[in-house]
């Protein structure tokens, strides 16, 4: 057996957990059941600096970001892009890398996991989480400092020695947009073994006099349209009657306190239940006592919003949860969730039209066999992607 001695660049990194951590997280714990050497460099952490050893035996090295907002963004990007480079360079000289490994977004651990590789003449993989770059609305602003941000991105991702795309969808895109060669697909996945375990043991909630339906996501992206699904639960509310359907949303972010004062203007702080951020177990055991799960996006039908997913997909189809999901249509979430008999996909972001389909879903959720949803998500077990990720990587070299 070969020992790979590997450098995995990276935004987000548990803890705290989010979409994008967890999947490198698993990837990394699957390369080091392997018995490979993994450092991890998170360039965008949620907490602080520092150097430590992971859950998995990964070393891991924090840089923090630099201030909040937009100019904490510029000013961490740059420090990501071109001050970092001596002391990872530096690093990378002593442990002498077999191969880098990037995850997007963000763009900086690409950026730099290219520099990185090339310095050293070892192989450069990119796991493409979503394609971002493509994502075409926002103000001037905005829409110019993503050209700052993604320009030469495509010729990075035509030179990697291996691109991995979540969906489909996204490999087309990347196929068609940048020309790109070399594209596995992995899709994101769940736990399945956390939540059979939970599952079983778990005693259902009993007091049945009122439908709960639950958001699970990050409340730091306005894109999650958690807005327009409390909005669209209070259309629900009109129909069914107060005090017959509660919302709860889980999740952590700069959002929170907004979307909690948009609760409370329209009369629904009682019913809307806001738990913040959630150990995994303790987060496994609210869904699976759900009764229904709700998923938005916007309806721009970009390159970016039609080709992406929600990892909260499966996590949803684990906790055996009907889905009631709206955005743009066509889109690979909607494929996804009909396709695979998950629940109702609405292509409306309108919140009347979304609480029609709540109050639809929740008078009728004998329609939904949730052992048959659960058996979905044992298609997308994170540990046998793990094994997927891990035997394309160990094929490079």
């Amino acid at each position: 057996m070969f020992v790979l001695n590997i450098i995995y660049i990276v935004g987000f990194y548990p803890p705290p957990e989010t979409a994008n951590g967890i999947r490198n997280y698993y990837f990394v714990g699957e390369l080091r059941r392997r018995g490979h050497s993994v450092t991890v460099i998170q360039v965008t952490p949620r907490v602080g600096g520092g150097v430590r050893v992971g859950d998995h035996g990964e070393l891991v090295m924090n840089y923090p970001t630099m201030g909040s907002g937009s100019l904490g963004r510029i000013l961490t990007f740059l420090r990501n892009i071109y001050m970092l480079r001596p002391a990872v360079s530096s690093y990378a000289e002593r442990v002498r890398p077999s191969l880098v490994i990037s995850a997007h977004p963000p763009v900086d651990a690409v950026y730099l996991g290219h520099w990185l590789s090339r310095s050293l003449g070892v192989p450069f993989v990119i796991d493409v989480h979503d394609l971002i770059e493509l994502h075409l609305s926002g103000g001037l602003f905005r829409r110019f400092s993503r050209s700052i941000y993604y320009r030469g991105l495509g010729d990075i991702y035509a030179e990697a020695d291996l691109l991995i795309a979540v969906t489909e969808a996204q490999k087309i895109a990347l196929e068609k947009i940048a020309g790109a060669k070399n594209i596995e697909v992995i899709h994101n996945g769940v736990d399945v073994e956390l939540y059979d375990k939970i599952y079983g043991a778990i005693t259902h909630r009993k007091d049945k006099s009122y439908v709960e339906a639950v958001f699970l996501g990050d409340l730091s992206w306005r894109y999650h349209m958690v807005d327009k699904i409390i909005l669209g639960f209070g259309e629900a509310r009109k129909t069914l009657g107060s005090g017959r359907i509660r919302l709860k949303i889980i999740g952590e972010g700069p959002l929170k306190e907004s979307l909690m004062r948009l609760a409370k203007s329209k009369g629904l702080e009682g019913d809307v239940i806001f738990t913040g951020y959630m150990e995994r177990e303790s987060m496994v055991k609210e869904l699976i006592l759900s009764d229904l799960a709700l998923l938005g996006r916007p309806r721009q039908k970009d390159p970016w919003n039609i080709t992406s997913t929600r990892t909260v997909i499966y996590e949803y189809a684990a906790a055996g949860l009907p889905i009631l999901a709206f955005g743009p249509s066509p889109s690979h979430i909607e494929y996804f969730i009909k396709s695979n008999n998950l629940g109702v996909y609405l292509d409306t972001n309108d919140p009347k039209e979304i609480g029609e389909g709540i109050a639809s879903m929740a008078q009728n959720l004998g329609r939904f066999d949730r052992e048959k949803i659960r058996s979905v998500a044992h298609k997308f077990d994170k540990k046998e992607l793990s094994k997927i990720f891990a035997d394309h990587v160990e094929k490079l070299l």
